[in-house]
C-alpha cells in the first residue's frame, strides 16, 4: 500500500552518552544486569537505528553504549539484522495479539474498528523511541524481514475485514473497501511521521484522537467520538 510520508524529525539529543570510538575492543562499562541486558540492547539499538539509520549503526557502537564488548553483544543477538527484525516485529505483533478477539466479537463492526485502531496506535506510540519509523528505512524492505511484512499484512487484513462488515451493514461511505482500508490504516501508520514534540502527548490521548478521527471519517452517519469511546470500552 503506497503511502507518502513526510520526513521524520530526528532528535539531536538521546538518553545515552555519545560513543567515543578508539582502537581495539571497547571496554565494558556500566554494564546492565544480566536480567535486563537484552532489553537494554534493544532499547539502545532502537534509538540508534531511528536516529542514525540502520546502515550507519554498527554492533560495536551498540555494544559500547550498552556497556558491553562487541563479542558479548553477539551472545544475545547473533547478527545486527536479528536486532532490527525484533524491533520491527514489536511494531506489529503486540497489536495482532491484542486484537485477535475483535474478529469474532459480535459487537458493531465500526466499534470494533475503533478498538482495533486504538490498540494499534497505542502500540506504535507507546514505545520510548519511534520504532514504527524503522519500517521506512530502505533496509526494512530486504527479504530477510519478510516475516514482518507478512504480519503487517495480516494486521491490515483485520482492518479490511471490519470495514467490509461495516459496509455490508450500510455504515461506510460509498467507496471501495480497499480505499477505505487505505484511509484508516494510513491514518494509523502516519503517527510514525509525527514530530518528537507531538509524540510527547500521552499515547492514550493520541490513540483516542486517531481512532475517533479515522473511524468517524469513513462512516455515513458517524456517532460522536464519546459514543465510540464508550462503546469500545464496553467491548473490552
Amino acid at each position: 500500500m503506497p503511502i507518502i510520508y513526510r520526513s521524520i524529525e530526528k532528535s539531536n539529543s538521546g538518553s545515552y552518552p555519545p560513543v567515543t570510538r578508539g582502537p581495539g575492543r571497547p571496554r565494558a562499562t556500566n554494564a546492565a544486569t544480566p536480567t535486563d541486558t537484552r532489553e537494554v540492547i534493544l532499547d539502545v539499538a532502537g534509538e540508534l537505528f531511528a536516529n542514525q539509520g540502520y546502515a550507519a549503526t554498527g554492533t560495536r557502537e551498540i555494544a559500547a553504549v550498552v556497556g558491553l564488548r562487541q563479542a558479548s553483544l553477539f551472545h544475545y543477538f547473533a547478527r545486527k539484522e536479528d536486532l532490527f527484525a525484533e524491533l520491527l516485529d514489536r511494531t506489529v505483533s503486540p497489536a495482532l495479539a491484542a486484537t485477535a478477539w475483535l474478529m469474532n466479537h459480535g459487537g458493531p463492526p465500526e466499534v470494533r474498528l475503533y478498538a482495533l485502531v486504538h490498540h494499534d496506535v497505542m502500540n506504535l506510540c507507546g514505545t520510548r523511541h519511534n520504532l514504527a519509523a524503522l519500517q521506512l528505512l530502505p533496509e526494512a524492505r530486504d527479504e530477510r524481514f519478510a516475516d514482518f511484512w507478512a504480519k503487517r499484512a495480516r494486521l491490515r487484513g483485520r482492518y479490511r475485514s471490519l470495514i467490509k462488515d461495516a459496509a455490508r451493514a450500510g455504515r461506510v461511505v460509498d467507496l471501495p473497501a480497499e480505499m477505505v482500508t487505505d484511509l484508516v490504516f494510513g491514518a494509523v501508520e502516519a503517527t510514525m511521521t509525527w514530530s518528537e514534540s507531538s509524540r510527547r502527548a500521552a499515547p492514550e490521548r493520541i490513540a483516542d484522537a486517531v481512532a475517533a478521527a479515522a473511524v468517524r471519517g469513513v462512516l455515513v452517519k458517524p456517532p460522536t467520538a464519546q459514543a465510540l469511546r464508550v462503546a469500545a470500552a464496553r467491548l473490552r
